[in-house]
């Protein structure tokens, strides 16, 4: 005679969790329909291993889901904070190259003497060569465009 499950059965450590429990339940007539093909499709004997078959693919899948979403929680939270991490790095070093470059140019315009109408044609030369170049400069070719102005 067959063992039915039930939660004092379940819980006992004697039974085998490969052991065969019976188990009533009331499917609708569509789904046992559907039964019946996977029994061919899936190369089972019986409806008992199509049910077990299913129950362990949906198991895996939905437990699969929790651990995707875990993982995506704890791999965003991790990229949040490495993108944090790098953006202020990266606005440190903004900071300082700015205060260098700022004590540059008021080295260079006390050296020159630049009026304001100079400073104004030098900038937007520069912005335009810049927009020109894509930000890609080479030093010798502008040493020819001084000389050559000269």
């Amino acid at each position: 005679m067959k063992k039915s499950a039930n939660s004092q059965l379940l819980s006992d450590e004697r039974v085998s969790s490969n052991e065969k429990l019976k188990l009533s339940v009331y499917i609708k007539k569509a789904s046992i329909i559907k039964m019946n093909t996977l029994i061919s499709l899936t190369n089972s004997t019986s409806r008992n291993e199509v049910i077990e078959k299913s129950v362990d693919f949906y198991f895996g899948y939905i437990t699969s889901q929790f651990s995707q979403e875990y993982l995506c929680s704890v791999f965003g939270t991790k990229m949040e904070g490495l993108v944090g991490t790098l953006g202020t790095r990266i606005s440190r070093g903004n900071f300082r190259y700015a205060v260098q470059l700022e004590m540059l140019a008021r080295m260079l315009a006390s050296v020159l003497r630049l009026s304001g109408e100079q400073y104004g044609k030098l900038r937007k030369r520069a912005v335009d060569e810049v927009k020109h170049t894509n930000g890609t400069l080479d030093i010798s070719k502008i040493i020819d465009d001084v000389k050559s102005e000269i």
